[in-house]
């Protein structure tokens, strides 16, 4: 699935990239920021037929050398085996090193579990290793179960299937609190 979603992120920034043009470059000339730029990205990314992840960023820049690949006012969406929304995470950037194929969300990033045993999670930073399987933060963390249990902490770690979520070096209470845009 990480490679299918290499490969369907990387054909889609080389075929925006690709516009037929052989103008020659202007007095005006400015190089960009990346060595390829994609605006308003939308890759669906499948396995044997099933939908895996859903990916939107209103901008990706890639970088070659580095093999990193930068996104901008991101919208992730994963699916269990059975095509099954499992999550969606939103955040303010994205970087997604196509080397170890990790993954790095920041900025007001929030992970929506859905279903009766799901919740949100609130933080500035969220990593995920597909090596490791595991996904993680090691800054400020807030979790609002479905149940209306809520926790507060330093951090989290929970396996890739968001089925065992561990608050760190924080405490939690029973009292439900509305749930809303705001932390």
């Amino acid at each position: 699935m990480r490679t299918a979603l290499f490969a369907v992120v990387v054909t889609a920034v080389e075929l925006a990239a690709c516009d037929g043009s052989t103008a020659p470059v202007a007095d005006d000339y400015q190089s960009l920021p990346a060595d390829q730029v994609t605006l308003d990205m939308n890759a669906t990314i499948t396995s044997s037929g099933v939908r895996r992840a859903h990916l939107e960023a209103d901008t990706a820049l890639v970088f070659d050398d580095s093999q990193m690949m930068d996104l901008r006012v991101v919208r992730l969406q994963t699916f269990d085996d059975a095509g099954q929304l499992r999550s969606t995470l939103t955040s303010e950037s994205g970087e997604y090193n196509q080397a170890t194929q990790t993954t790095v969300a920041r900025g007001n990033v929030v992970l929506e579990i859905p279903g009766p045993d799901g919740g949100t999670i609130w933080t500035e930073e969220l990593h995920y290793d597909p090596n490791t399987k595991r996904i993680w933060s090691d800054v400020p963390t807030r979790y609002l179960r479905a149940d209306g249990v809520d926790f507060h902490g330093q951090g989290f770690t929970t396996d890739d299937q968001l089925r065992n979520i561990q608050i760190r070096g924080g405490a939690g209470t029973n009292i439900p609190l509305p749930v809303g845009p705001g932390r």
